[in-house]
């Protein structure tokens, strides 16, 4: 109840002040705070205890370090301590530099993967309290350590924070599963049986440098990290959460090899009960393609070869989704938000269940009908060895 009374307080106050009052600083102001762009908390050995981190902008090359013998590089300060709590953390760091300590600008929130298993709710409330931490900062979960990530500086951005800032951005013009706001989780850990997921950032090794990668969804039950969508899994969720606006899929059949780009991606999903009291959900998806890339296929008509991509496509997208459900069930997890859906759908019946999800879950059934339309064959005419048509 203190959560979901914090959100809605700052929805509905704090959130249109802050388009109010948003501005800029003078020089002098700008010399007077230390503008906080990245935050991370790690587990320690002390079980009381976080690993608080800070990755602070160096707002001008030539001034110098607000933290004596804090680690830099050329465009940030990352500043450490160990405290029982958020706000104690960031006490004992603002007793230790000789600027104030400016979270408005924050732009990502990072959990290492020991913490996240611990449990992460106490410190998103401790944000929720912090009057200048933005709803819309994004929130991640390290495969390793946060401060590893924190520490690592991206191929065109030398800050970790700006950099998978614009890495999310990229990402969002073809999906929106890798994006989730301080906003957006506070709204999961509301619904009372939906469980919360998190985009996962890892560090790869390339040719002996380190690259900042995203690499599936971080799955939450009771505040813990409980497991983890790998690649088709997390293209699955995408599917069923309807965050594609446009995605590629790949078809590698004995016959041949496409690629086909699908676009303009229509979506329905309906909760059902029928009268055997079973729990279905209708998934319905519409999309067009287009052939991007194509190998093989000799010696086939263009009908033959068209029925055939559009029939493979549909498989391809049926078994991501079907995996993904599937990894929900083993995880015991309502990370599609089922429930909700149901919820609004059946608000008598929803009162009957809901104490109950956990174990009726499992009885819910998935049915998709997947839908593709080929709007360009031309292409596939000139670049394939076909038989005429008869």
């Amino acid at each position: 109840m203190v959560i979901k009374k914090l959100i809605l307080f700052k929805i509905i106050v704090i959130i249109p002040i802050t388009f109010i009052l948003t501005g800029c600083w003078d020089n002098k102001e700008l010399d007077t705070i230390s503008i906080v762009t990245g935050v991370g908390i790690d587990a320690t050995e002390d079980e009381d205890k976080i690993e608080f981190i800070l990755q602070i902008e160096r707002v001008s090359q030539h001034n110098t370090s607000p933290l004596e013998g804090a680690n830099t590089n050329d465009s940030s300060i990352i500043l450490e301590t160990e405290a029982k709590g958020i706000l104690s953390a960031i006490e004992k760091l603002q007793k230790q530099v000789t600027r104030d300590l400016f979270m408005h600008h924050n732009q990502a929130v990072i959990f290492g993967k020991e913490q996240a298993e611990k449990g992460i709710k106490p410190y998103i409330d401790a944000f929720l309290r912090q009057q200048d931490m933005r709803m819309e900062t994004l929130v991640f979960v390290a495969e390793g350590k946060a401060k590893d990530i924190l520490h690592n500086s991206m191929e065109q951005d030398s800050a970790f924070s700006s950099g998978i800032t614009r890495m999310v951005d990229a990402t969002n013009r073809y999906s929106e599963s890798y994006s989730v706001r301080v906003l957006d989780l506070v709204s999961m850990i509301i619904e009372e049986t939906t469980a919360p997921t998190i985009p996962i950032v890892r560090l790869e090794e390339h040719e002996k440098e380190l690259r900042l990668l995203l690499s599936g969804l971080a799955i939450f039950n009771d505040g813990g990290l409980i497991g983890q969508l790998n690649e088709i899994e997390t293209r699955g969720y995408t599917w069923i959460m309807d965050k594609f606006k446009t995605t590629f899929i790949e078809i590698d059949i004995e016959e041949g090899f496409s690629n086909l780009n699908i676009s303009n991606i229509k979506y329905n999903l309906e909760p059902e009960i029928n009268n055997e009291n079973k729990l279905i959900i209708s998934l319905e998806i519409i999309g067009d393609i287009v052939i991007s890339e194509i190998q093989g296929f000799d010696n086939m008509t263009v009908k033959a070869v068209t029925d055939t991509l559009l029939e493979e496509g549909k498989k391809v997208i049926n078994r991501e989704i079907q995996t993904c459900f599937n990894k929900s069930k083993e995880l015991n997890a309502d990370f599609l938000r089922f429930g909700e859906e149901f919820h609004k759908k059946f608000p008598k019946q929803w009162e009957e269940i809901k104490n109950n999800w956990n174990d009726m879950y499992q009885e819910v059934e998935l049915s998709t009908k997947i839908e593709l339309n080929l709007i360009d064959t031309g292409k596939i005419v000139n670049s394939l060895n076909m038989k005429e048509e008869n």
